[in-house]
Formats: C-alpha cells, sequence, structure tokens
C-alpha cells in the first residue's frame, strides 16, 4: 500500500518589529501514482504519445512526469516541531497543500538561526529540519528568474521547452552558478521565482543544487491540469513574477533588491516597472539577452526614468560584477 509523502518547501522567517520572528512553513501531501498508470496519460497530455524516446529519455520523462499526475490529498493534518513546542498548523487543501505562518518569540540571547523548524509525522518528530531562511530586516536578496536565466530552457519554443523539461538532461547557463556563488559570499539571500509547476519542484531544486546554485526560497506556479495546459502555464509568467516579486518587496522594505532574469518573455518590463516603483529598494537589474543581439529600442523602453547604472543587460555573465557591497549598490 502506497504511503502520504510530504515536501516542506525552503521558506522565509522574517523579523517581526517586537524582536519576534513570523516563520512561513509550505507543505505538500501527497502519493506518487504507479507509472504504468500515469505516463501514458502525461505523454499524450504533453503531446509526447507518438515521439520515439530512447530508452534513458524515456526514463528521465517516467521520472520527471509522474510528478505532474500525483495523487493530491486533502485533509492530512500538519504539524511542527519549533525547538521544542509543537505547532498545529490545520489541514492541507484540495491540492495537497497547506501555507502557514507561525509567529515565535524567542528567549533572550536565542539567534534565529539557531533555531530548528521540523516536520511531526504520526507524533515523531521529523529527522530532517524544514529549512527556514531567516532574513535580517536589512540586508541584501537577489531575486532570480530561473528559465533561460539560470536553467536553458527556450520558453519562447514550446517544442524546445516540453523536451527541455521533461526529456533532455537540465543544462545550466554557463558560468550563472559561479557568479551566485560569488553574490552568497557577499552575504546576499536568493529567491528563486519562476512559472514552473509547484509539482515539478523537487527535480528543479535536485538540478540547482547538483549545479552548484546556492540555496535559497522558492516561489513556483499552482497548477492544476483541469485549468490550464502546460504550455499556457508559461505564458502567463510575468503577471505571476510581479505578483511574487511585489511581495517580498512589501514585505522586506529595508533590504536591498537585486533583479535576475531574461529577455525571453516580459522580465524587463516587469523589473523595469518594479524599479520605478520600489527605487529605494531594487537598487540592480540584471537581463540575460537572449536574441545574441541586444534590442536597445525594447530595454531603453522598459527601463525608462531609470538610471543607466542601475540595469544592463548581457550574454556573458562574466561581464556582471563578483563583489556586491554597500558601495556597489
Amino acid at each position: 500500500m502506497r504511503r502520504d509523502q510530504r515536501i516542506f518547501f525552503p521558506s522565509l522567517g522574517l523579523p517581526e518589529g517586537d524582536g519576534s520572528w513570523q516563520i512561513e512553513v509550505h507543505a505538500w501531501c501527497f502519493r506518487l501514482r504507479a507509472r504504468r498508470f500515469v505516463i501514458p496519460i502525461v505523454r499524450k497530455a504533453l503531446g509526447f504519445k507518438h515521439v520515439r524516446l530512447t530508452a534513458t529519455e524515456q526514463q528521465r520523462f517516467a521520472e520527471r512526469a509522474r510528478w505532474m499526475f500525483v495523487d493530491n490529498k486533502r485533509g492530512r493534518s500538519i504539524v511542527v516541531d519549533i525547538d521544542g513546542r509543537i505547532y498545529a498548523l490545520g489541514q492541507t487543501q484540495a491540492n495537497g497543500h497547506l501555507r502557514a505562518q507561525i509567529t515565535v518569540s524567542l528567549p533572550p540571547g536565542r539567534v534565529a538561526h539557531e533555531c530548528v523548524v521540523a516536520p511531526v509525522w504520526r507524533d515523531i518528530s521529523g529527522t530532517d529540519p524544514i529549512d527556514i531562511h531567516f532574513l535580517a530586516a536589512e540586508g541584501l536578496s537577489i531575486i532570480s528568474d530561473i528559465d533561460d536565466t539560470i536553467r536553458v530552457s527556450h520558453v519562447a519554443d514550446r517544442a524546445a521547452l516540453l523536451r527541455g523539461t521533461f526529456v533532455e538532461p537540465f543544462a545550466a547557463v554557463p558560468r550563472m552558478a559561479e557568479l551566485y556563488v560569488a553574490w552568497a559570499r557577499c552575504g546576499a539571500q536568493f529567491h528563486y521565482v519562476s512559472a514552473t509547476p509547484w509539482q515539478l519542484y523537487v527535480p528543479i531544486a535536485t538540478f540547482l543544487d547538483a549545479s552548484g546554485f546556492p540555496k535559497g526560497t522558492f516561489h513556483l506556479k499552482d497548477f492544476r491540469w483541469r485549468d490550464r495546459t502546460f504550455f499556457n502555464l508559461f505564458a502567463s509568467a510575468d503577471r505571476y513574477k510581479r505578483s511574487h516579486i511585489e511581495s517580498l518587496l512589501k514585505r522586506l522594505p529595508r533590504r536591498r533588491f537585486v533583479l535576475v532574469g531574461d529577455s525571453g518573455q516580459r522580465d524587463p518590463e516587469v523589473f523595469g516597472d518594479l524599479c520605478r516603483r520600489y527605487p529605494q529598494q531594487v537598487r540592480l537589474i540584471f537581463v540575460r539577452d537572449l536574441t545574441g543581439s541586444a534590442r536597445i529600442s525594447r530595454y531603453r523602453a522598459a527601463f525608462a526614468g531609470i538610471d543607466r547604472r542601475v540595469w544592463k543587460v548581457f550574454t556573458d555573465p562574466a561581464t556582471l560584477p563578483t563583489s556586491l557591497t554597500d558601495a556597489s549598490i
């Protein structure tokens, strides 16, 4: 008999004005279906029914595609242990997800980063703590797109997008991981924002970790097959990214932000608008140009009224600064 599985996504711990901390918990409860049942359905839904795949490609497709048709579990209770105190957070929704916030007051001398937040499963605390990123009120945050910014995705090409997502090995944009590691050494915290559905969190997070990208919080998209096709999910990425980036800006008004994206969709326009609205927070914008020849007129329009030193279009990450200090931003 298959048992429920639970994933606790990397989340934020944010300081409150009274010295307490607001800890976010995002959980997903589901069961993986048998491959023999799922794979034919997904191949048909994604247009791979009549596509010949090698044995290696079939295996890779099976490993990734089965995440798209899991059996989400509604009504599962989620309980966590924070430094020895038990918190019942409620029950999962129809999509198997639960999002909750906990306000925790720490005893004198206790450092937030030392807090252990662990799931409790059937009255037994989980052995693996939840990855909570505690952010200081002030500091540097990198908000990074994933598709075609740090992972080669070909979002503008439907066939290439689907093959790259489900069939081909994931490929990192050269030298981006090294750049992000250098920024992390400067104290930067990372927030990965993408229209990739939460169902693909495990393969995407595994890939980023294997490629050497710094750990960070994830802000992906809720997705149900009944609502839209897989390709149309990516088509609405700009609206989704804007809302999640703006949410971070509003909740962290004293932090400085660097926005990193690409020209494949509307990152320049979204970033430019947010920079004009939050000029004290958005300090730098980096856009990876996918055309091979930067369309200067587009970027000038997207970043109209913004100091030219704030935004940069690049093709080679080696042209970007590896040190982000108070003086540089």
